[in-house]
């Protein structure tokens, strides 16, 4: 019985840590939850099944249910996007693509509640994120897309052809070629497509960053970006 005491109040001891310890808040409260659990098997184990009830009902199930729900509210994000294929785009299952993986990747570290918006344009998804009404629009933008009320974050190098007297990336051009349409473009340039959010969205910006580092160190952009382009 003490060892099975004693490894249990270590396992206690790791959960107060990583809770102290983890990047993201969302998992500070998953790893509180386990925590608060071994807490309550500890006093089941020395005799108090009373109170080992009222810390699991209140001090685990209901803390950590209230602690998800304002970590929701809190964490929502208002994603804008502009339907482009292979990028990101609505299908039958759902939203798919690059773009939209890199975020769900991003969002499974953050713990972010992603609500997407589209758009029809270019101008109006700009528009949106520079008067707050998104934090966040993707959909083949550009670095040249950036404006001074605005910020780009970089996530993969592109290049800008000149195609019919109009400036086009290649995750649109490669579209035009897949639809059996035969364009002649002109290299134009190197650029970097970008995730565009607000000017005042730092949190945002560092959770991106964050999150762009770990899936590139990880390789999988390389495995992402191979799927669709």
């Amino acid at each position: 019985m003490n060892f099975v005491l004693i490894g249990i109040s270590s396992l206690y001891l790791v959960s107060a840590i990583i809770v102290l310890s983890s990047k993201t808040n969302f998992q500070s409260v998953i790893w509180f939850g386990i925590m608060g659990s071994v807490s309550a098997v500890i006093m089941m184990i020395i005799g108090a099944p009373d109170v080992a009830m009222t810390q699991f009902s209140v001090g685990v199930a209901l803390v950590l249910i209230v602690y998800i729900m304002a970590l929701k509210k809190q964490r929502r994000v208002r994603l804008g996007f502009l339907d482009v294929p292979s990028m990101i785009e609505e299908s039958p299952s759902g939203l798919r693509g690059l773009e939209w993986e890199i975020i769900q990747l991003v969002d499974e570290k953050e713990g972010y509640h992603v609500e997407p918006v589209k758009f029809s344009s270019k101008e109006e998804a700009l528009k949106a994120v520079e008067n707050h009404e998104v934090d966040l629009i993707c959909g083949a933008f550009t670095e040249d897309d950036v404006s001074g009320r605005t910020k780009g974050i970089p996530y993969l190098e592109t290049s800008i052809f000149v195609c019919n007297g109009e400036e086009i990336d290649f995750a649109r051009l490669k579209h035009l070629s897949r639809n059996a349409i035969s364009p002649t473009p002109e290299f134009l340039k190197k650029s970097n497509y970008v995730f565009v959010i607000s000017m005042n969205s730092p949190d945002l910006e560092r959770d991106i960053h964050e999150g762009l580092n770990e899936i590139r160190s990880s390789g999988n952009i390389e495995k992402i970006v191979g799927r669709y382009l």
